[in-house]
């Protein structure tokens, strides 16, 4: 029926794409998030003789601040991959 609206058969798998990007958004954060806990642990524990119970939430919070930046892009990129 022409009101009813369908994947085209030729188009990507939705589980597929979203997948894809998912992975790809949340490797690129793990790395993101590595790189800053071994500096703020070389910059705030080692060079700055702060104890790790003092750095632990500025550590915690930006791990809950890049778990934004998952979301958004994979629902952005996938609209646009299967748009």
């Amino acid at each position: 029926m022409s009101g009813e609206s369908s994947v085209s058969e030729g188009g990507p798998n939705a589980a597929l794409v979203v997948g894809v990007v998912f992975s790809a958004i949340v490797t690129l954060t793990v790395v993101a998030y590595s790189v800053t806990v071994s500096a703020v642990d070389l910059l705030a524990v080692d060079l700055l003789a702060y104890p790790v119970a003092g750095v632990a939430p500025f550590v915690v919070i930006t791990g809950a601040i890049l778990t934004i930046p998952i979301m958004i892009p994979t629902a952005l990129i996938s609209m646009k991959r299967l748009g």
